[in-house]
């Protein structure tokens, strides 16, 4: 099996936004966001489904979301921030986190592709507030 689109970019391997990594899972910016600052949460390991991930790295990958909703609500500031799990676009279990402005902002339909280099431009506060709240160093 080849690896997924996520684990390139991880590994630096095709172009994207790789904002933490630790040994069970890691986060990068969705080059189709929802809105700005939307985080996909990844395990290492490539399994499917998100029933398939580790139970201890799935409570660890949880734990990782807490604190990246309270990111998203410091660098953006909406009244709600989202957790998905969906994966129908990409084999390879991924926890969607996203601001929600608006009820509408939950529909996977509507997310816009955006340019690498536009993500890549968002980067600097969500790791200045990932440092802030302790997430990374």
């Amino acid at each position: 099996m080849s690896e997924s689109v996520f684990t390139k970019v991880r590994k630096g391997e095709m172009d994207g936004v790789l904002l933490y990594e630790d040994d069970k899972c890691f986060v990068i910016l969705s080059i189709a966001p929802h809105n700005p600052g939307h985080m996909l949460l990844i395990p290492i390991e490539e399994v499917a489904d998100w029933q398939e991930i580790d139970p201890a790295v799935f409570t660890h990958m949880m734990q990782l979301a807490q604190k990246l909703g309270k990111v998203i609500k410091a660098v953006y500031g909406p009244p709600k921030v989202a957790l998905s799990c969906v994966g129908f676009e990409v084999p390879h279990a991924h926890i969607h986190i996203f601001s929600l402005f608006e009820i509408a902002d939950i529909d996977h339909t509507k997310a816009k592709l955006s340019e690498v280099e536009l993500i890549k431009q968002e980067a600097p506060s969500i790791v200045a507030a990932m440092k802030k709240g302790g997430i990374i160093q």
